[in-house]
């Protein structure tokens, strides 16, 4: 273990970040910079805030990539569609796996020390499937089967997979964070809306995540001690909403057993491991700033 800390103090700080345009991408980019880091956003959209040194490329075309990983320590990788709505659905499916390969394969070829990849609650097959059905138990940990039942989680699962394999045949280090709903409106003033109907987009269990401490998860996932490729969970250990979660349980999912939960109002996805290996904890929580009547305190 000493010999890994020593490499990692010594480690270059040049970190790629693919898709820094979005918005989690900019706050990983802050957050990075803020730490010391050189920060090269890799992105196909054109940005006119550019916050750190930016190309604009297609992650899609692999030939174009190894010139900017020459030199790197870690990729954060970010780009692609973000949902299964957001282009048609072979569209969505072809470039996210595309682009996860080719950028895997990039970073192996190149022989980064970390590569971190950027999954999600999707993968689990809640959250975007056309028929839902209700999980065995909550919160949901990392071991829980994963069921992917559209383009956009079925990419990041495969994705997961292929970070299995680089990370069996080489010596890059792999971490993949499965983080949950992110919320970016940071003063949350718009989540009283969402209060009104706890059954809606059911399949994120009420959890969330502060947009902030998601970019403070990439930035432990950069330096954390991992050999081979470790999945974490990602989110705020309490949920988005002010009713204790075992009712909201009761009322919507009657057959789905609690299983360490910890508190009143704990979120649907368990953050144990995150805690423990990655010491991440969420800094932010809705309650910091409106009350449970969605006042602003």
């Amino acid at each position: 273990q000493f010999c890994r800390l020593k490499r990692q103090h010594m480690s270059r700080r040049k970190i790629i970040v693919t898709g820094g345009n979005g918005n989690l991408g900019g706050l990983a980019i802050h957050s990075l910079m803020n730490e010391g880091y050189e920060v090269l956003n890799l992105d196909r959209s054109i940005s006119t805030s550019q916050i750190c040194r930016t190309k604009t490329i297609d992650l899609c075309d692999a030939t174009s990539l190894p010139q900017y990983f020459d030199g790197a320590d870690a990729v954060i990788h970010l780009a692609g569609f973000q949902a299964p709505y957001e282009a048609p659905h072979p569209e969505v499916f072809s470039n996210n796996i595309s682009a996860t390969y080719n950028v895997m394969e990039t970073a192996v070829r190149m022989g980064l020390r970390r590569f971190v990849n950027v999954s999600s609650i999707a993968v689990y097959g809640f959250l975007y499937s056309p028929r839902f059905w209700q999980p065995e138990y909550l919160p949901l940990n990392e071991d829980y089967p994963c069921a992917p039942k559209d383009p956009y989680a079925l990419a990041k699962k495969f994705g997961e997979e292929i970070a299995d394999s680089f990370a069996s045949t080489s010596d890059v280090s792999f971490v993949t964070l499965r983080i949950t709903g992110i919320n970016f409106d940071l003063g949350y003033s718009s989540l009283p809306n969402r209060w009104r109907d706890p059954g809606r987009k059911i399949g994120t269990f009420w959890s969330y995540i502060d947009g902030r401490d998601a970019a403070r998860a990439l930035v432990l996932a950069i330096s954390a001690i991992i050999d081979g490729h470790e999945i974490f969970n990602i989110a705020n250990s309490e949920s988005r909403y002010p009713q204790k979660t075992k009712d909201l349980v009761a009322k919507f999912l009657p057959k789905t057993a609690v299983r360490n939960s910890v508190g009143d109002y704990w979120g649907g996805l368990d953050i144990t491991k995150s805690s423990e290996r990655l010491k991440f904890n969420a800094e932010y929580h809705w309650r910091d700033f409106i009350n449970d009547h969605g006042k602003p305190v």
